[in-house]
């Protein structure tokens, strides 16, 4: 199965999947965990690399999220939200690895879709600056934080939502995000002194999403 398929339109709030696909997928059809898969990982592959920061890694933990979705989507319940219940484990497994050691690589690499023969490596430097200093500081915050803030900010999930996936009072994450906001600034700040300071309303822009 390939790790790239062409996530098309898809984003985690439009995370359309045919329930009889799934209903499949519970009942044991190989062919229908397949779709599954090819519907979401371009998703979780993205949203795990924005955590670690790290092509292989992330290679790695989505493997790790499907393998593990595949072996438990039986017991899952038909009224799953399966988006969630991925994102779920997709964060566990980032919890585990950043919790194991601290994280201090990171690839600037911009998106396949970004790039594009009629520029040069020179035209796309401020971007991979930017893209760089983004990473690092989302690597360098308190795992809940970081997971909680690219959820919201990246993600585009409702805080309801995000504590579904990560199985925490709403009220926490209200706080968590809170936290997050203000976690971020500071890091972003520390390493990226040389560019000006960041403040809150260019907080989104800075992460590559907006608030919904």
């Amino acid at each position: 199965m390939a790790l790239y398929s062409d996530p098309g339109l898809l984003t985690a709030q439009n995370p359309i999947m045919d329930i009889a696909t799934i209903e499949r997928a519970r009942n044991g059809d190989d062919e229908a965990f397949v779709l599954i898969y090819e519907h979401f990982s371009p998703l979780i592959h993205r949203y795990v690399y924005r955590l670690v920061g790290n092509q292989e890694l992330a290679d790695d933990i989505t493997q790790e999220t499907f393998l593990k979705a595949l072996q438990s989507i039986r017991g899952i319940s038909r009224d799953s939200n399966i988006s969630a219940w991925l994102y779920r484990i997709a964060s566990n497994a980032c919890f585990d690895i950043m919790r194991r050691r601290k994280i201090i690589t990171w690839m600037p690499i911009m998106e396949e879709s970004d790039k594009s023969d009629e520029f040069t490596s020179e035209d796309f430097t401020p971007q991979l600056i930017e893209s760089h200093l983004v990473r690092r500081a989302l690597i360098e915050m308190p795992p809940t934080l970081s997971v909680c803030l690219v959820l919201r900010t990246v993600e585009g999930f409702s805080c309801e939502e995000i504590a579904e996936i990560l199985k925490i009072p709403k009220g926490t994450v209200f706080s968590r995000l809170a936290r997050a906001r203000e976690s971020f600034i500071e890091v972003y700040n520390k390493v990226a002194h040389n560019t000006g300071p960041l403040d809150s309303g260019a907080l989104d822009d800075k992460l590559g999403g907006k608030e919904r």
